[in-house]
């Protein structure tokens, strides 16, 4: 066996040195040793060699167990996976083949390179130390892994690449002032993706497990957490899919696969649009989601669907969208990524109820806080034509956003604009204060992860 891998290896490495073309195109290499033995990204590159194929010498039962990652060595969340590899495998069966994938190059982020960004970071995908993954496999999920590269290797069948089996969360941590780095409400977010689980036949997430490997993912990532005293945090996207081959909607898929990946992130829209107010077009010629369809959950196809109008939108030059139900167009459902939430001019907090409407865990605790403020709280249908000049202050409001001014809504002819966002900007300096630790957590929504190591 060491002869059947060092052969190959050699004669690449005297093929460089006479300076004889090597294929440099190839984007995978199979190894011909045990997966099991450690290998690093570094010295797969240095292969060179298109394709070493070895056939599996071992047998084993057909159904036998995948072992999680870390198993053999007893070690919870070990770096042992190479991108494309898990140590130790499953057991396989004679004739088996066995590929091994190299990633492209990845430059990750260093905490220096944002160290004078912490206050203007955007939203926008940075590489990090890596992420958190889970893999239900057998009926049961594994005892998770921590992957250190961006990509991860998928069946061309997956059952979210062709039937879009996918549904995902986001939620926050952030540098208190403590200097403990806390979670918010991350329970909520399990429930929700329990939810979607369900509306698109997933195995659900146990909250345990969802709060585990968020919790881990930030913990692997911690130094990038954005310091305590900076309009910033770290948003984590949980995502659950189906990562298992389908043809057709039966059989579903036998593998699926929760993973957790973070970024830091400052406002979803820039500061001088979230300040000045977005403005708002009514889509008249799509529809978000139909009733008692997938609106209701985090489905990723939900998302698809506003594409093509919010870039319609963008291009006339407003900054988002706003749908309204789909069966009368009558009744406002949601903005393009946020909840609709509206402050009376009788000073009554009022948000649309639909059965095709995501339910935003940020809408569900500024709520709360309204009610602290003896403020009535409404959640029922809101007509469009006959209401919307009764709101005093409008907002977006989600994860990402928190709550942002709606400066104006047009649709067709008319115009709306609401004069004020008073109270809607108070609720949103006691939410984000009580995210930080500035403000006591009466609710209880803030979980510690762990002290900030930077701080």
């Amino acid at each position: 066996r060491h002869w059947l891998f060092w052969f190959p290896v050699n004669c690449v490495c005297l093929l460089s040195l006479f300076n004889f073309p090597c294929s440099s195109q190839s984007t995978f290499t199979m190894l011909a040793v045990r997966r099991s033995t450690p290998v690093t990204a570094r010295a797969c590159l240095r292969l060179g060699v298109d394709a070493v194929r070895r056939k599996a010498t071992r047998s084993a039962p057909q159904n036998a167990p995948a072992t999680a990652t870390d198993g053999a060595s007893g070690v919870p969340w070990g770096d042992l996976e190479v991108a494309g590899l898990r140590a130790p495998p499953p057991p396989l069966m004679r004739e088996e083949e066995v590929y091994s994938y190299l990633t492209p190059g990845i430059r990750k982020t260093k905490v220096e390179d944002l160290s004078s960004q912490w206050d203007n970071l955007g939203f926008k995908i940075r590489p990090l130390n890596g992420y958190v993954k889970y893999t239900y496999q057998n009926q049961r999920w594994d005892m998770g892994t921590f992957v250190p590269a961006p990509y991860m290797l998928l069946h061309i069948n997956a059952g979210a690449l062709h039937y879009g089996v996918s549904c995902f969360e986001g939620l926050k941590a952030f540098g208190c002032k403590d200097g403990m780095i806390r979670l918010m409400n991350p329970t909520l977010n399990a429930l929700r993706m329990q939810e979607g689980a369900y509306k698109l036949r997933m195995p659900e997430v146990p909250v345990e497990t969802f709060v585990e490997g968020v919790s881990e993912a930030v913990k692997r990532n911690a130094e990038f957490v954005p310091p305590y005293g900076h309009n910033a945090s770290m948003y984590i996207r949980p995502l659950l899919f189906a990562s298992g081959p389908m043809l057709g909607l039966s059989p579903l898929a036998e593998e699926y696969t929760f993973m957790a990946t973070v970024l830091p992130a400052g406002g979803y829209f820039s500061k001088d649009s979230g300040e000045e107010g977005i403005a708002a077009l009514v889509m008249e010629n799509h529809d978000r989601a139909a009733p008692r369809g997938t609106g209701a959950v985090k489905a990723a196809g939900n998302y698809a669907a506003d594409l093509e109008p919010v870039h319609y939108a963008k291009d006339q030059g407003y900054g988002t969208t706003l749908y309204l139900d789909a069966k009368e167009r009558k009744y406002i459902e949601e903005f393009s990524v946020c909840n609709f939430v509206g402050i009376t001019k009788d000073g009554r907090y009022v948000t649309p109820a639909a059965e095709s409407i995501l339910a935003s865990t940020t809408n569900r605790m500024l709520q709360q806080l309204a009610k602290d403020e003896g403020l009535t709280v409404e959640q029922r249908p809101i007509d469009y034509d006959k209401e919307i000049d009764d709101f005093a202050e409008i907002g977006m409001c989600g994860t990402a956003a928190v709550v942002v001014r709606v400066k104006s809504i047009t649709r067709g002819n008319k115009v709306t604009k609401p004069p004020s966002f008073d109270m809607l900007s108070k609720l949103r300096a006691k939410f984000t204060s009580i995210q930080c630790g500035e403000l006591p957590d009466k609710h209880g929504w803030m979980m510690d992860v762990c002290p900030h190591p930077g701080m």
